[in-house]
């Protein structure tokens, strides 16, 4: 586990540098949790005193280098990735209906469109994370909604 976010770091690097702190760490990761809070079961601490020093000063510099709001967004993000990993949560039969994909269009929330999107193109950059990563600006609903109608022709073309 790298406890060390390097200064000078940039937004991409912040944002893989959290994502993959989190994905080592697990699901019991918090941004708001001070390193001296993580024990273990028999009550001896995760972090010495310094690697709990040099996480502090890694976080303070992600909050300087991504604003709180986004690094927020980016634990979030990856947070849920990992609890739905952990579940085994698969997308839903329906995204290959395209009726289903039509109400969607219509009437889908940005984060029912990005799921789908996701689902349709792995490779592709849609959620905020990745977005982040790659310093893009996040998808926006309408943004999402013109990929997947062009996704859609594309795949009924062939």
């Amino acid at each position: 586990m790298n406890l060390n976010l390097p200064e000078g770091s940039t937004p991409k690097e912040a944002t893989v540098w959290l994502g993959q702190l989190i994905r080592d760490f697990g699901l019991g990761f918090h941004l708001d949790s001070a390193p001296t809070e993580y024990v273990l079961p028999d009550s001896r601490q995760v972090f010495n005193p310094d690697q709990c020093s040099e996480l502090m000063n890694s976080l303070s510099r992600l909050f300087r280098i991504l604003g709180e709001a986004r690094a927020y967004d980016v634990g979030a993000n990856v947070s849920t990735a990992l609890l739905a990993e952990s579940l085994g949560w698969k997308p839903p039969l329906e995204f290959h209906d395209p009726d289903f994909q039509q109400r969607l269009l219509q009437t889908g929330t940005r984060e029912e469109l990005i799921a789908w999107l996701c689902w349709n193109d792995p490779n592709g950059i849609y959620t905020d994370e990745a977005s982040w990563a790659e310093d893009r600006p996040p998808l926006t609903l309408e943004r999402a909604r013109q990929i997947l109608r062009d996704q859609r022709e594309r795949d009924s073309s062939k």
